[in-house]
């Protein structure tokens, strides 16, 4: 998250950082899936906090450079979002994620 704010304005920053993110989860077919088993939970509440603090990161700075309206949820925006991993691991799957991630980035500007 911080290379991704460093090396992009901070609305591309949020695009890159979820865009990674959907293909870290695409890495193992069906990882998504085993997101929502009940074994995985112990896994989820762990990492839940610090990916919720990046987003959160994400997001203010977006507020700072006037992309993005105050008060948005960092959860909402992970679930919102989660969509994105479900997306097929091809040319037409990386399409509809970039229109999904245009389609989340607008409404998020004020």
């Amino acid at each position: 998250m911080t290379e991704a704010l460093a090396a992009h304005p901070p609305p591309e920053a949020l695009r890159s950082w979820f865009t990674t993110l959907t293909g870290y989860v695409r890495i193992k077919h069906g990882l998504g899936e085993a997101l929502h088993s009940a074994a995985a939970q112990d896994v989820i509440s762990a990492s839940w906090p610090p990916v919720t603090v990046a987003v959160q990161r994400l997001l203010d700075a977006c507020v700072e450079a006037g992309e993005a309206r105050p008060g948005i949820d960092p959860v909402d925006v992970i679930m919102l979002l989660s969509c994105l991993w479900r997306t097929p691991d091809s040319p037409e799957g990386a399409a509809q994620v970039d229109r999904l991630l245009d389609l989340a980035i607008d409404g998020f500007r004020p």
